[in-house]
């Protein structure tokens, strides 16, 4: 796996990781493969991965877990290392396909955002939340332009809440949205037209369906945001027919855990003091899920 020293700093490059990040992830990974049996169970998976062979993602993570443990790396950091690497091969992948390598690009940014999060809530430059990644190196989801999708199931919760599914449809594309900026609704219309196009196959009668399933899409926002922040223009796009209180998703606004004192929690931003005085009358947060439709093509 000599090639992947090199190519670790390559792909840190290409996705703008801070120089920071750069130079600890590349003694990380040097760490990691002068330990035999660390590099025996962290390569193992990326070379099954560069010969199209069947990888079970959960086995890799706890692999590159143990890895981390023989030598002193964070798992976080191991884990995201066994990504990076793969993205070399995907890049290979995304040609055969015809899949152009902008939305490559865009798409190993996930790996970037991810890596961000982690060093703002724990200080380690890795990821904490590597098992959402496999939807990328499956080619199941995709970044086109500031959202990610990927194309579900129509879901089934939108008929028990009494809407009516436009006949003939069976599926609808799922939205994600990563933590790199504000969300500009023109720029979120780009990307619905992008990914409507993208997936245009599963939707022969000329109609797509998004869906997005979200802490974004929580009613009460429009309680303490003002109508025109990013958020809540974000929501008025959906028929938001589902929703939840639930505080597990706040670490995305405060950038640490949620431990239930609302006092404690930082004022930054509009978003962080909203919620906060929300919080402080003894409220709590939630999430939602909803969909809206657009014309292919």
């Amino acid at each position: 796996m000599e090639k992947y020293g090199e190519y670790i700093r390559e792909i840190c490059g290409t996705l703008q990781f801070p120089e920071e990040a750069q130079q600890f992830l590349s003694e990380a990974w040097e760490k990691l493969q002068e330990e035999k049996e660390a590099a025996k169970l962290l390569n193992r998976w990326i070379a099954r991965y560069d010969k199209d062979e069947p990888v079970d993602y959960e086995a890799a993570l706890e692999d590159a877990a143990q890895a981390a443990g023989r030598t002193g790396v964070h798992r976080y950091t191991a884990q995201l290392l066994l990504f990076l690497c793969m993205t070399r091969h995907l890049r290979e992948l995304y040609e055969k396909r015809g899949i152009s390598p902008e939305i490559w690009r865009a798409s190993c940014l996930d790996l970037k955002w991810k890596l961000l999060e982690c060093r703002k809530m724990y200080g380690i430059w890795g990821s904490f939340v590597a098992f959402w990644f496999p939807g990328f190196f499956e080619l199941t989801r995709f970044a086109l332009g500031r959202l990610q999708f990927e194309l579900v199931d129509f879901p089934e919760n939108y008929e028990k809440a009494g809407r009516k599914r436009p006949a003939g449809m069976t599926k609808a594309i799922n939205v994600h949205i990563p933590s790199c900026g504000r969300l500009n609704r023109e720029e979120c219309h780009a990307s619905y037209r992008q990914a409507a196009a993208f997936f245009a196959d599963a939707f022969p009668t000329g109609q797509a369906a998004v869906t997005c399933s979200s802490w974004l899409l929580y009613p009460p926002h429009r309680q303490f945001l003002k109508p025109d922040s990013g958020v809540v223009r974000f929501m008025d796009e959906y028929d938001i027919y589902r929703t939840w209180e639930n505080d597990g998703d706040l670490w995305r606004v405060f950038d640490l855990d949620y431990d239930g004192r609302p006092e404690t929690l930082p004022e930054t931003t509009a978003m962080q003091r909203g919620y906060k005085e929300w919080l402080t009358a003894g409220n709590h947060a939630g999430g939602g899920e909803g969909i809206f439709f657009l014309p292919v093509g």
